[in-house]
C-alpha cells in the first residue's frame, strides 16, 4: 500500500485472514535535485522484514472431567483454554437438563479466564445433564455486537470465535428394587423374583434384606442377600394368611466433596419396596371328572351328551384338622377339545354337541373341559384371592372319548340314538299296583346302511348299567329302527348294532352311550349360626341327570315356605323365636313335569335357646304369631349325667326326670366351642338317654337337654354341661422344605398335645412303611435314597408319653423323586454277525421342562477294566452299531445326558468274538458214549479236539 502522508507513522491493516502468518516491509523514497546539475532523482530506502501472525480462537481444554459428585452437586475439572492472540475476556459454563421426566432451569455461571475448576450446585439426583463450557473473546464480543459480558443472552449463538467444550453426567442416586413378582404362595414356600435396585454416580449399593411378616402375627423374620440376587424363596412350613414383603436396598452415599475412600464423608440410606401376598390353600376342582357319552355317529358327525357334574364337595380344612369344608361352585360352560385342540366352547345351559364335518375313516380323541369356579360369598378369607375380581377359572376335563368315523366302504352308514320322555309318566304314577317299574322314556335307536342286498340281518344289543344283563333283538334287513324302554333313571345304557351279511361274517362298530335322566340327588343340609331372632341354613347343589335344577324350595314344619330360591344361592335366613325347636328340610326343583322336584333332605331340628337365658317367661306358637305366659314355677331342670365312652362318643343320660306334663320329644343341643358349629338330635319321648357319635377328639362341647311339647314349645331344660373330649396329639402338618437329585427334606410343625399328654417323638413312613422313629425336638427328616422319577407318599405320627396313644396320620404328602429314570438298555443282535447293536427306551424325566443333550455308548473290558467311548448320539436316536470291539467279555451301558443331570442306564454284561468264515465248518454233532471200564488192545490214536464257543 502507498502511503501519501508524509508525516504519517502508522497504518491499520485491514481484512486480514485469522490464524495466518503475515511479512511486512516498509519502503520510503524521496524525490531530489542535484545541486550542480539539478537533475531530479529519487532516493529510496527499506526497512527489515517485519513478520506477525494474526489472531486465532482459544483451543479447546483437552480434559474436562467429574471430580466429584453428590445427590444435588457437582465439582468439575478442566485444563485451561489455549489463547492464540485472541485474550479471553471471560469463561461462560452452560448447564441443563437432558432427562426427559425432569423440567428443570438451565444453570449459567462465568468464570475468571484462569479457572481450572468450578461447582455445580442445586441439581436434582438422578438426572442426565449436558454441560458447555465457552471461551469468551474480544472478537466474539465484536462479532455479536456486545460490549458488556453481563448482557450476553442465555444461549450463545455458535462462531468461529466461540470455543466450547462439552460434557454429559449423571447427578448420584438411587433407585429402589422394584417389580416384586410373587411366582408362587404354599404353605410350603413363597417364590419370588425382582428387578434389580439401580445406582447412580459415586453411590454404592451394599446389599439386601429380605423381610416378610404374617399380618396377624407380632414375629418379623428376615434374610440377607447379595448385590447380585433377584429372586429367592421364603422357606415355609407358612401359616396362612396375608404376607407383608418387604425388600430393602442397601446403599452408600457421598456428602461431601472431598476424598473418595473416606467413609466418613458418606452415609447409609435404605430404600424399601414392600409388597403383599397371600398364601392360600389351594382349593380341588370338581369332586369328579366330567362323563362324555357317545350318542351317535356317522362318516361325518359325532353325537355327544354329558350331564352336568356335581358341583358340590366336603373337603378336609387345610388348618384345622378333623374339621370339614363345604365347597360351592358355579358352572361357567364347557369347552370342546379334538385331539387336544380347541374345537369350540359351549354355554352353561347346554348338554349336548354335535361335531360336524369329520373325515370319514379317522380317529378322533374327543374331550369336555368343565369350566367353573368357587362361590367367594360362601368361603373362609384364606381360601380367597387378593383380587375379588381375578377370578380364576378352574378346568376339569373328562376322560378321552376315542371315536372311530365309519369310512365310505362300511356298511353301516350312520348309528344314532336319543332318549324321548313318556309324558304321561309322573313320579307318582311311576310304581304300578304290582310293583312293576313303569319305564320314564324310551330310547329311540335308528340307523342307516350303505347296501341291503349285502345283509342278512342286523342283531342289535344293550344293557343297562344298573344290571349288566345283556338283551338282544334280531331285525331283519329292511328295519332301520328300534325302540328300548328305558327303566333304570339316572343310569345309562350301552347299545351296540352289529351287521350279519349272507355269508355269515358279523361287522361290529362302535358302540353307543344312552344316558337316562333322573330326577336330581336330594340336597344336603345343615345348620350354619342361630341368633335370638333368626338362624341360617344353608344347602348343597345335589347332582343332576340330564334334568337342570332351576332353583330350591324350603320347608319349614313340613310346609312350604317362601318362594322359589335361585339356583346359585345355597344360604337362607329364617326369622324364628326363642326356645323353639323347628323341622328345616329343602328340595330341588327342576323344569321338567315329569321329575319336577328332587327327594327331600334329611329334616335338620333347630333349637332356638339364647345363650344367656334358656327359659324365658315369654314363649311364642309355631301356627300363632301371638305369645302366652309361662309359669316358670312349674319350669323344672332335667338332671342330666354326662359319661365318656371313647375320644368320639358321649353318654347321655336323664332317666330320673320324671315331666309333669306331656312331652312330645327330647332334644339334645350341642355346640362345639371351637369351631361353633351347632347340632340337633331328636330323641323319642320313650327314650331318656342317647349316645353321641363322631365327636371331634380335643374338642369342647356344650351340651344341653330340652324337652318340647306338641306344640313345640320347650317346657324342660337342663343346665349346659360343658364336656372337653379326650383327645391324642394333633397330626403333623408336613411340607417339603427341599427337593433335589440326591435328597428330599421335609419338615413339619410340633404337634399340638391336649392335657396331660405329651409328644415325645414322631414316626416316619413311607409309602405305609415305618422308615424312622425320631425324638420330639427332630422337626425334619431328609431322604437320600430314592429312584428318580418315582412317586414316593410321605405320612408323619406324633408319639406321645402314652404308648397307647398316638396321633392320626398325617395327611400324605405326595411327590416324585427328581432326576432322570432310564429306558430299557438291550441288545438286539444274535450274536453271531460280529457287531454289536444296542437300543434304548426313551429316558423318563421327572421335569418336563429338563431337555435332553445327548446319549454315550461306553463299555469295560472284564479282564483288562480299559472303559471306551464308543460314541456320542442326539437325543432322538434310540439305536446304535458297535464295530471296534475285541475277543472278550464286556460290561455295555448307556450314558443319559441333560441340562442338568448325567444319569447311567444298568449295564449288560455281553461275550464278543469275531469269527472268519463260518461256511468253512460243518455244524458238528456230539454223542455221549458209555465209558468202557477196559482198555483197547489197538493202536491209540488221537482224535482231533473239539472247541467250543458260545455267543450271547
Amino acid at each position: 500500500n502507498q502511503l501519501n502522508e508524509q508525516d504519517k507513522t502508522s497504518q491499520q491493516l485491514k481484512d486480514l485472514q485469522s490464524a495466518t502468518t503475515y511479512e511486512i516491509q516498509l519502503e520510503s523514497y524521496k524525490r531530489r535535485r542535484h545541486q550542480k546539475t539539478n537533475d531530479a532523482y529519487i532516493v529510496s530506502s527499506t526497512s527489515k522484514i517485519l513478520r506477525f501472525e494474526t489472531g486465532a480462537p482459544p483451543d479447546a481444554p483437552s480434559n474436562l472431567n467429574i471430580i466429584a459428585c453428590t445427590n444435588t452437586a457437582v465439582r468439575i475439572g478442566f485444563d485451561p483454554f489455549i489463547e492464540h492472540n485472541a485474550e479471553i475476556i471471560t469463561l461462560r459454563v452452560y448447564c441443563e437438563s437432558i432427562s426427559s421426566r425432569t423440567y428443570t432451569k438451565e444453570i449459567i455461571l462465568d468464570l475468571t479466564p484462569d479457572s481450572t475448576e468450578f461447582i455445580l450446585s442445586n441439581l436434582i439426583e438422578r438426572t442426565n445433564y449436558n454441560l458447555i463450557i465457552y471461551a469468551i473473546t474480544d472478537e466474539y464480543l465484536h462479532e455479536i455486537h456486545c460490549r458488556d459480558i453481563t448482557k450476553l443472552p442465555k444461549k450463545l449463538k455458535s462462531s468461529y470465535w466461540l470455543t466450547n467444550k462439552s460434557l454429559q453426567f449423571t447427578t448420584s442416586g438411587c433407585e429402589p428394587a422394584s417389580q416384586i413378582n410373587i411366582l408362587s404362595a404354599t404353605i410350603e414356600s413363597i417364590q419370588l423374583n425382582w428387578i434389580l435396585p439401580k445406582v447412580y454416580g459415586s453411590t454404592k449399593f451394599l446389599g439386601q434384606i429380605l423381610r416378610w411378616k404374617l399380618q396377624r402375627s407380632d414375629i418379623e423374620h428376615s434374610m440377607k442377600l447379595d448385590c447380585n440376587i433377584t429372586n429367592t424363596i421364603i422357606p415355609g412350613i407358612l401359616s396362612y394368611g396375608l404376607y407383608k414383603i418387604s425388600l430393602d436396598s442397601l446403599f452408600s452415599m457421598k456428602t461431601t466433596f472431598d476424598d473418595e475412600h473416606d467413609e466418613i464423608n458418606r452415609k447409609e440410606i435404605c430404600l424399601t419396596t414392600t409388597e403383599t401376598t397371600s398364601v392360600r390353600f389351594q382349593l380341588p376342582g370338581l369332586s369328579e371328572k366330567p362323563e362324555i357319552y357317545l350318542t351317535g355317529y356317522t362318516t361325518t358327525n359325532i353325537d355327544l351328551t354329558w350331564n352336568k357334574p356335581n358341583m358340590f364337595s366336603i373337603i378336609d380344612h387345610p388348618e384345622r384338622l378333623n374339621q370339614q369344608m363345604k365347597i360351592h361352585r358355579q358352572l361357567i360352560g364347557y369347552r370342546i377339545e379334538i385331539n387336544g385342540q380347541k374345537y369350540n366352547n359351549l354355554d352353561k345351559d347346554q348338554y349336548q354337541c354335535t361335531l360336524t364335518e369329520c373325515q370319514p375313516g379317522e380317529d378322533y380323541k374327543v374331550q369336555l373341559v368343565v369350566q367353573t369356579c368357587v362361590q367367594n360369598e360362601y368361603m373362609d378369607d384364606i381360601f380367597l384371592n387378593d383380587n375379588e375380581n381375578d377370578e380364576e377359572l378352574d378346568e376339569t376335563p373328562s376322560k378321552k372319548l376315542r371315536v372311530r368315523m365309519l369310512n365310505n366302504q362300511d356298511l353301516l352308514r350312520s348309528f344314532q340314538a336319543n332318549f324321548e320322555f313318556h309324558h304321561n309318566v309322573t313320579k307318582e304314577n311311576t310304581i304300578q299296583q304290582r310293583n312293576e317299574v313303569k319305564p320314564l322314556g324310551k330310547i329311540n335307536v335308528h340307523w342307516t346302511i350303505s347296501n341291503i342286498e349285502d345283509i342278512s340281518h342286523f342283531i342289535l344289543q344293550w344293557h343297562s348299567s344298573k344290571d349288566l344283563r345283556i338283551q338282544q333283538r334280531i331285525l331283519n334287513n329292511d328295519e332301520t329302527s328300534f325302540t328300548i324302554d328305558a327303566r333304570d333313571e339316572k343310569h345309562f345304557y350301552i347299545i351296540e348294532i352289529i351287521i350279519v351279511t349272507h355269508d355269515g361274517i358279523k361287522h361290529q362298530y362302535e358302540q353307543l352311550k344312552m344316558p337316562i335322566p333322573g330326577e336330581p340327588d336330594a340336597p344336603k343340609l345343615w345348620l350354619v349360626k342361630t341368633s335370638d331372632s333368626s338362624f341360617v341354613v344353608e344347602w348343597s347343589e345335589p347332582k343332576s341327570y340330564g334334568i337342570p335344577v332351576i332353583g330350591f324350595q324350603l320347608y319349614i314344619e313340613g310346609k312350604q315356605a317362601g318362594d322359589t330360591i335361585a339356583v346359585n344361592l345355597h344360604r337362607a335366613e329364617i326369622p324364628s323365636h326363642i326356645n323353639r325347636t323347628y323341622q328345616i328340610s329343602v328340595c330341588a326343583i327342576t323344569n321338567n313335569p315329569q321329575r319336577s322336584r328332587s327327594a327331600m333332605s334329611q329334616t335338620l331340628s333347630v333349637l332356638t335357646t339364647p345363650a344367656t337365658n334358656p327359659i324365658p317367661p315369654m314363649y311364642y306358637n309355631n301356627n300363632d304369631s301371638g305369645s302366652r305366659l309361662f309359669d316358670r314355677n312349674t319350669v323344672r331342670t332335667i338332671p342330666v349325667q354326662v359319661e365318656s365312652i371313647n375320644e368320639e362318643k358321649l353318654h347321655i343320660d336323664w332317666t330320673s326326670f320324671l315331666p309333669m306334663t306331656e312331652i312330645r320329644a327330647y332334644y339334645i343341643h350341642y355346640i362345639c366351642l371351637n369351631n361353633g358349629e351347632i347340632q340337633n338330635m331328636q330323641v323319642s319321648k320313650r327314650h331318656q338317654n342317647a349316645i353321641l357319635r363322631d365327636l371331634t377328639p380335643g374338642f369342647t362341647y356344650e351340651i344341653t337337654v330340652v324337652a318340647v311339647d306338641k306344640d313345640g314349645e320347650i317346657v324342660y331344660t337342663s343346665d349346659k354341661n360343658i364336656i372337653q373330649m379326650s383327645a391324642p396329639p394333633n397330626a403333623p402338618i408336613v411340607a417339603i422344605r427341599e427337593r433335589t437329585h440326591d435328597h428330599v427334606t421335609l419338615e413339619w410343625r410340633p404337634a399340638p398335645s391336649y392335657g396331660e399328654l405329651a409328644v415325645v417323638g414322631y414316626k416316619m413312613y413311607i409309602d405305609n412303611r415305618l422308615v424312622a422313629i425320631l425324638s420330639h425336638d427332630q422337626l425334619t427328616y431328609t431322604l437320600t435314597n430314592g429312584s428318580s422319577c418315582e412317586e414316593y407318599i410321605v405320612h408323619v405320627q406324633a408319639l406321645s408319653n402314652d404308648k397307647n396313644i398316638s396321633s392320626p396320620m398325617s395327611r400324605g404328602v405326595k411327590f416324585t423323586w427328581p432326576g432322570i429314570k432310564p429306558g430299557a438298555f438291550r441288545r438286539l443282535d444274535d450274536g453271531l454277525t460280529g457287531t454289536v447293536v444296542v437300543a434304548w427306551d426313551h429316558p423318563q424325566l421327572e421335569d418336563e421342562t429338563e431337555k435332553l443333550i445327548r446319549f454315550k455308548i461306553l463299555s469295560e473290558n472284564v479282564a483288562t477294566h480299559a472303559v471306551r467311548l464308543h460314541g456320542e448320539y442326539n437325543a432322538d436316536t434310540h439305536q446304535a452299531t458297535i464295530y471296534d470291539l475285541i475277543n472278550g467279555k464286556y460290561h455295555l451301558w448307556l450314558e443319559i445326558q441333560s441340562e442338568h443331570y448325567c444319569v447311567r442306564a444298568r449295564p449288560i454284561t455281553i461275550g464278543f468274538a469275531r469269527f472268519r468264515n463260518r461256511q468253512l465248518y460243518d455244524s458238528a454233532k456230539c454223542f455221549m458214549k458209555k465209558r468202557k471200564r477196559f482198555r483197547s488192545v489197538g493202536t491209540m490214536t488221537m482224535t482231533p479236539t473239539l472247541r467250543q464257543i458260545q455267543y450271547s
